[in-house]
């Protein structure tokens, strides 16, 4: 775009200005006070990108590996599985309990560890959700080690009187 075009430079004015044109270029002032062109077309949206990346910060997780993030590799999951309706787990009830219940509706699965600790995050609520996406994979190898972990975790509710569903 030249500072000439329009409605307004038009004919005699802009031919005695075609010696002088010059190109604009339109700022925009980013996050941190920068400023950079404003481009069309694909570089546009190549911009965009970057910046949205930049925004959301993908270059700034410590992992990059998917592997890193989850607890359990090389889950199959049948093709025409639901997952069952599980009580959520809250942190203020026995956890052995919750273990049988989960285990009850998970009974169909059961030979196949890596699906019953998959799908244990979906029996969780509030706190304990954070719990369990703390574990380090590392320390969990089997499905007992996860019952162990809970149960460790969430003992104290234990000595708590029992409430009329408990007993």
């Amino acid at each position: 775009m030249f500072a000439t075009e329009g409605p307004a430079c038009s004919g005699a004015l802009a031919q005695r200005c075609k010696g002088f044109l010059t190109p604009l270029v339109a700022t925009s002032t980013l996050l941190c006070g920068e400023t950079a062109p404003i481009v069309e077309g694909s570089e546009k949206l190549d911009l965009i990108e970057e910046r949205l990346r930049a925004i959301e910060g993908i270059c700034d997780y410590p992992f990059a590996d998917m592997a890193e993030l989850c607890l359990v590799l090389d889950i199959v999951i049948p093709p025409k599985f639901m997952v069952p309706d599980f009580d959520k787990y809250k942190g203020t009830t026995f956890p052995k309990n919750h273990l049988k219940m989960y285990c009850w509706k998970m009974g169909a699965y059961s030979r196949d560890e890596k699906f019953l600790m998959h799908f244990f995050q979906q029996s969780l609520a509030r706190a304990v959700v954070t719990w369990y996406t703390n574990l380090e994979a590392s320390r969990i190898r089997s499905w007992k080690y996860l019952m162990d972990a809970f149960i460790k975790q969430y003992q104290y509710n234990t000595g708590m009187a029992h409430d009329r569903t408990q007993l």
